[in-house]
């Protein structure tokens, strides 16, 4: 239960070398957990196991911060607000999945026409891209400041994990 602990609980102090350890264990999570994203998850279960597996790795992130910046003898409110950031991105990130995937991906079934649109979007804005041509500028541009808007929070995060893992420890006060 100790171990759990490390990363449910907010309380307490965690070492350099522990936080470094599980923090590549979150991040590693997280970073598979976009498989949740497949299509035959999606038809299955749609976005649910995602979206707690993401609110259960936010928790597990900001604990090991908030443990951390305790033994640096620091404030916590700074990890709160990045998780509160990462959290915000995996919701943008679900509410962009869900209207590509349709109402039904699988064999059998009809995707809605949103469905297609948004593929067609997709596909339009990968071509362009590759192509280098400009004809799809605003779709370009929305589709690059949709992924700036996702990948700014977790570039955040991540260095800010950097940050917080070679702060030195302080003892605390007697």
């Amino acid at each position: 239960m100790k171990s759990l602990a490390l990363f449910f609980s907010v309380s307490g102090r965690i070492a350099r070398k522990p936080f470094a350890l599980g923090v590549v264990l979150a991040y590693g999570l997280s970073f598979f957990s976009q498989m949740l994203l497949s299509p035959p998850v999606l038809v299955r279960a749609s976005v649910a196991p995602f979206a707690i597996l993401q609110g259960l790795l936010t928790w597990c992130w900001f604990a090991l911060h908030a443990k951390r910046l305790r033994d640096a003898n620091r404030s916590i409110a700074t990890a709160l607000a990045i998780a509160l950031l990462y959290a915000l991105a995996m919701i943008l990130l679900m509410l962009i999945v869900v209207p590509l995937s349709g109402p039904g991906t699988g064999e059998g079934t009809h995707e809605g026409a949103g469905a297609n649109l948004a593929s067609l979007f997709v596909v339009l804005v990968l071509f362009a891209a590759l192509t280098g041509q400009m004809s799809l500028d605003f779709f370009f541009y929305l589709a690059l400041a949709l992924l700036v808007l996702f990948l700014t929070p977790i570039l955040i995060a991540l260095l800010f994990s950097i940050r917080v893992g070679m702060r030195p420890s302080v003892r605390p006060a007697p």
